[in-house]
Order: structure tokens, then sequence, then C-alpha cells
């Protein structure tokens, strides 16, 4: 990323939003370079376990003329700087949801790294504690806000591909079996579908809505954790009843069909089928910023939006609108999805025969 490419992304008005980051990985890593692309974001803080990792990580992202960030090598010191206004969490998801509760319990925002947390209950306690203390929590799923899915909305929403259908979207790479490390360590909160089924699924769910009926299968790892997972959704003929805009004729069922793997490369592409043409989005589809359209009997066009600098910077833009009109979750990614996306995860886990140590 050569430096003519970053673009600053202007919020007329917008009050200034110090954030902390609670786990300096190589994530948190481009969360932090995506603040200096936000006019009024700064990184103020940041803590681990380990202080020296934190100092490092502050020390890497300290800019000219201005304070180095504060290095904590608690949790406890971050949530209690008076000085923080929201906090992004990058640590593995086995940790999410105390951290989250940790956060929101002394009134700083979240935006927590996907998955929300291991279970639909784990997610249902940050939620309720969310509304508790009136602060605002949001699941990181950055492909939400990124300028291409905005436009699928738009495409779909004005009927150009017809009554969807069909969805299907994959993720998949080579991850050596490892079983200490974060991918396939159930106290971590290991397995594909955690970690990158979770895009595809997303993908189902944004544009389906919540399916009737799933059928799952898969491989588990010798840790117990899934490196395998296929799944295909189900919705009634009608349409879903939690996105009535796919509604299409009674004589139709839609379906998804989501894969994740660590086992090998997948081709990570998605499709979006409608009774009047499809959309496809070539690799890698979870961060594009250009897909095909065809419409039956018309032929494919390109649609090339913005080029991709970093992509975090939507979900941050997104987090600091939201704070400015006092709102504790985004209407885009409301914290019901983040609950329904659980639910379904919970589901095929259940059929996997994936169970983490919490549950």
């Amino acid at each position: 990323m050569g430096g003519a490419q970053f673009r600053v992304i202007i919020f007329a008005g917008m009050k200034s939003t110090t954030w902390g980051i609670i786990g300096p990985g190589k994530i948190a890593n481009k969360f932090a370079i995506a603040l200096t692309l936000v006019e009024n974001a700064k990184l103020g803080a940041v803590a681990s376990r380990d202080l020296s990792k934190a100092q490092a990580f502050a020390s890497q992202h300290a800019t000219p003329g201005a304070p180095i960030p504060r290095a904590y090598g608690s949790y406890e010191e971050l949530v209690t700087d008076p000085e923080i206004d929201a906090i992004y969490i990058a640590t593995p998801h086995g940790y999410h949801a105390e951290q989250a509760i940790l956060c929101l319990q002394h009134g700083k925002a979240v935006l927590c790294e996907k998955p929300m947390a291991l279970s639909g209950r784990q997610v249902g306690l940050m939620v309720d504690a969310a509304r508790s203390h009136r602060t605002f929590l949001m699941e990181a799923m950055w492909t939400r806000f990124l300028p291409m899915i905005e436009k699928i909305d738009s495409i779909i929403a004005e009927g150009q591909i017809g009554a969807l259908q069909y969805v299907r979207a994959d993720f998949g790479f080579l991850a050596p079996f490892n079983p200490e490390g974060r991918l396939y360590n159930l106290r971590l909160g290991g397995g594909a579908l955690l970690d990158i089924g979770v895009y595809p699924l997303f993908l189902a769910l944004h544009l389906l809505g919540e399916p009737e009926r799933i059928v799952a299968t898969g491989h588990r790892a010798p840790t117990g954790s899934d490196d395998t997972c296929h799944a295909i959704l189900e919705y009634p003929a009608n349409g879903s009843a939690t996105n009535p805009s796919t509604t299409g004729d009674s004589t139709t069922t839609p379906s998804a069909v989501v894969s994740c793997t660590l086992t090998c490369q997948t081709g990570i592409t998605a499709e979006i089928a409608g009774t009047a043409g499809m959309i496809r989005i070539p690799t890698a589809w979870y961060k594009n910023d250009h897909f095909v359209l065809q419409r039956t009997g018309e032929e494919p066009q390109t649609i090339q939006l913005e080029p991709m600098v970093n992509g975090f910077e939507y979900q941050i833009r997104e987090v600091m609108k939201c704070m400015e009109e006092g709102l504790i979750e985004s209407p885009k990614m409301s914290l019901e999805f983040s609950l329904m996306l659980a639910r379904t995860m919970d589901t095929i886990r259940v059929q996997l025969g994936v169970k983490y140590p919490t549950e």
C-alpha cells in the first residue's frame, strides 16, 4: 500500500473518538492502520496480558506529532482509562464475551471482532450487557460495510435480478495442524466455521435471513474442532420472515450453500442468483471492490467500485456515526443479526459434533 493510495474518510462535525485495542495481534495491526484513514479517529491505548507486546505495538503505531499510545499490561487498566471512548477487541474469540462485557460494564463502546463469541448463549450475555448499560456494541463484520455489499444490496432492492433464490459462498485455505494454535484449539474457539465460515454464512443470512432448515456436514480435527464444514440453508417458499424482500413465488424455495475448510485452498468466490439474473463475486469475494452483474438475456456487466485500501475504515466509520447519534447498536449490523448468526452457527456445530469447553 503506497502512501498515495491512502484516503481519509471525513465526517463533517464528527466528534473525535479515541480508541483502545485489546489484543495486539495481526488483525489489530490492520485496525490500527485503518484508524489513520478516518478523520477524528485516533489510537489512544492498547492492552495485552503481556505488557511488552502492548509496548511494542504502541511504539509501532505512534504517529508524528502525537503522543505514543499508552500501553497496558491488563485489560482493567484500559477499560478504566477516562480518555478511551471505544474499544476494539481483537483477541481469539474464546475470550470475546468476557472482555466485551468488561468493557461495556465500564461504559466503553465495543467493536468486537467476529465471530462475536463462541455461542448464542455468550452473544446473548453480551447483548444483555450492552442493553443494560446502554452502551454501544457491534460485531466487527467488516465485509458488511464495504461499498461492494452496499451496491449489491441496492441492485437487489431495485429488483434487477428478480426474487432471490440461491446464494453460494466459500472460504478455505490450508492451515497446518497445530493443536495449540487458535485455529484448532477448542479453548480458543478453534474451528473453520467460526474463523472463516462466518463470512459465507454472513452473506447468506444478510441476503436471505434466518433459514427454516439447516443440513450440515463436515470433518473434525483430532482436537475436536471442525476443519471442514459444508451447510445447506433452506428457506420457506414464501420467503424468510427475517428478510421479507426475498419473497418469491409460492412454487420456489430459496436456499444457500456455504462451505469452509482449513485443509486446502478454495476459490473464495460467491454467487447470488435470482429469478431474473445473478451476481458473481470473484476471489476474494469477502473483500472485493468489483463484481459481475448478469441479467437474464443481457451481456455481463462488471461493476467496479472504489479500490480497496484497508477495508476496516468503513466499520470504524459506522461505529463513530452510531456513537454520534447516541445509538447502542448499528442498524446495519444489528445485535439481533449477531444473535441470529450465532444461533445458526450453534445449529451447524451441533450437527458437526463440535462442542466448546465453556458449553
